[in-house]
């Protein structure tokens, strides 16, 4: 009786689970029908067109954290400055309300950079602005693209019929980006910064100087002296120099009756199956000062120059001797470069292997004074004489008035003599040219007369064969904003006459572009380096003038000037090795002709 109610148990319970489970299938089945039944099926792009248009839940209001106008011109700033790309990736940084993707294709008007006004003195650097340089590109000038935007205040340099849009052209400009950057060219803040510039100490001084120091490592011991001299383009009146007070340093060995011996080094560059090669000449050790003194005046200042490598190469030949103290004493203008990949730390390590001091002639430069530290030598700013600048300078007129008459008699044919200079002085060697274009209202009229000029040095330049690029840098300034467009090399012609036909704006700010356009643009890096600047502004008194000189001669590049009278202009020509002209009708001041 027992094991028939357990089993009659036991199948009364199966049953029910098997119940359980059907009736739990079948409400699932039911609910999942009620619940799709009344719902179309949508395609993949239906789901995304309805994601986009599905506005979310309306959010509390908030009380902005910034004034609504002053967001506004911040987001605006940006998005002129920056490439699209970089403005995308701003964006999500800046606090605003999100707005829904819209459906239908909404045409919004460009965020215009007057809206700056409101903090006259903000300074925004713009570099390369996004739709100007598509508009360059597409053989548009930027007038007749701002058009639909901005109205016929401008003045339209198109011709044909209004509302006809040109065909597009592939693009062709190379265009220096924002975010390539050069460690080592600084901003204008940074000059601006810079102490004021070292005094003139004479050139006789500066050996005496250097020979006393030199004694005092003797230690009543021989010495040996060896100058290693950079015999590139811009060191003949340095050449010249130590030769002539060579003397002054040998009376400080002879007074001290110092066993000495001189040896000398030049180095610069040559050229062997289109390839720079290192052009360096070891002299061994003399006593014979009148031989000493021809071997330096024979040099031929030439080409360029590698003074890491002229440091090596005299350490590994010269014959020194056994017992002397060792010094090199290097001569030159420019920063340290090597064909062969030496740093300044290779140099500083087999410097001191062998024992040798270096003492160094040249430029209020870190790497020239590190080396000179790091081997206990001494470091001594090459000298300038000031008497040669003034010389340079005592053709041009002195008064405002007869530089004004000169301005408005000078002609536009003078300028052929910077394309004269730059073909005698390139050789075998190529050439980076680059255009500094003022595109201040000024020079809406002077514009064309220098693309007229141009021709002519493109046809010259041409006909020599010599091997040289073009590139353009064009700056102007509108609403205390500078603008910099920067057109990397090769440009050819007709692109050249494309950027300069862009329409001109208020103002410019030569120091800035100067700075911010060699910071950015790509050259090669064999090259020669001549920047031609057309301006026809002066700078004002209290620009970094000094400064800037100071770093285009610390870079080695030749600046050549199409422009008027201040301390800038004229003096930079004259350091880099340049050429100056004055442009017809310039001012003498800001805004003021004569």
């Amino acid at each position: 009786m027992k094991n028939i109610s357990r089993r009659t148990l036991k199948s009364i319970t199966r049953n029910a689970l098997f119940i359980s489970v059907v009736l739990h299938v079948f409400i699932m089945i039911t609910l999942f029908y009620f619940s799709v039944r009344n719902q179309p099926i949508l395609s993949f792009q239906d789901r995304i067109a309805v994601t986009l248009s599905t506005a979310p839940k309306p959010l509390p209001a908030k009380m902005p954290t910034k004034a609504p106008i002053l967001q506004q011109r911040t987001i605006a700033v940006f998005e002129a400055a920056k490439p699209l790309a970089e403005v995308e990736s701003i964006k999500p940084h800046i606090r605003f309300q999100p707005r829904l993707a819209p459906t239908e294709p909404v045409i919004t008007e460009q965020p215009r950079l007057k809206q700056t006004n409101t903090v006259p003195d903000v300074k925004v650097d713009i570099s390369t602005a996004l739709n100007e340089l598509r508009e360059v590109e597409n053989g548009l000038s930027k007038t007749e693209a701002a058009e639909p935007t901005i109205g016929s205040s401008l003045r339209s340099k198109r011709s044909g019929m209004l509302g006809v849009q040109r065909t597009p052209t592939r693009a062709t400009l190379d265009i220096a980006g924002t975010t390539d950057t050069n460690d080592d060219i600084p901003t204008i803040a940074d000059i601006q910064k810079k102490k004021t510039p070292l005094p003139y100490i004479p050139f006789g001084t500066v050996m005496k100087n250097l020979a006393s120091e030199i004694v005092e490592t003797s230690d009543g011991g021989p010495i040996d002296v060896v100058f290693v001299i950079d015999a590139s383009g811009s060191m003949g009146d340095n050449i010249k120099a130590v030769a002539e007070h060579l003397t002054d340093m040998v009376d400080v060995y002879k007074s001290s009756d110092i066993d000495y011996a001189l040896g000398l080094t030049q180095f610069s560059t040559a050229k062997e199956k289109n390839k720079k090669i290192n052009a360096i000449k070891v002299l061994q050790l003399t006593k014979n000062l009148s031989a000493y003194k021809r071997d330096i005046h024979a040099i031929i200042p030439r080409r360029d120059e590698n003074a890491l490598d002229a440091i090596a190469k005299t350490i590994n030949e010269m014959q020194f001797r056994a017992t002397s103290k060792k010094h090199l004493v290097l001569v030159t203008d420019e920063p340290f470069t090597s064909l062969e990949g030496l740093t300044v730390e290779d140099s500083t390590n087999l410097c001191r292997e062998f024992g040798i001091y270096v003492n160094i002639l040249g430029l209020p430069n870190k790497q020239h004074q590190i080396l000179a530290s790091e081997t206990n030598g001494k470091w001594h700013a090459i000298p300038e004489d000031p008497k040669r600048q003034q010389a340079a300078r005592r053709n041009t007129p002195q008064t405002a008035k007869a530089r004004g008459q000169l301005l408005r008699k000078t002609q536009w044919q003078k300028v052929q003599r910077i394309g004269k200079a730059l073909l005698q002085n390139s050789g075998n060697t190529p050439v980076d040219i680059v255009l500094f274009i003022d595109g201040s209202k000024s020079m809406e009229d002077k514009l064309p007369q220098f693309l007229q000029q141009l021709n002519i040095w493109a046809r010259d330049w041409d006909n020599a064969l010599i091997d040289y690029q073009i590139g353009v840098v064009r700056f102007r300034t509108r609403a205390s904003v500078n603008i910099v467009n920067v057109f990397n090399p090769p440009q050819s012609l007709d692109q050249i006459h494309k950027i300069v036909d862009l329409p001109c704006q208020e103002n410019e700010n030569l120091l800035h572009a100067v700075t911010e356009g060699l910071r950015r643009i790509k050259l090669r890096p064999d090259a020669q380096t001549h920047l031609i600047l057309v301006t026809d502004e002066p700078i004002s008194k209290n620009s970094p003038s000094s400064g800037v000189i100071q770093f285009l001669a610390e870079k080695h590049v030749v600046v050549s000037v199409i422009g008027t009278f201040d301390d800038f202009q004229e003096k930079v020509t004259i350091k880099t090795g340049g050429v100056w002209v004055p442009i017809p009708e310039g001012y003498l001041t800001n805004n003021t002709n004569w």
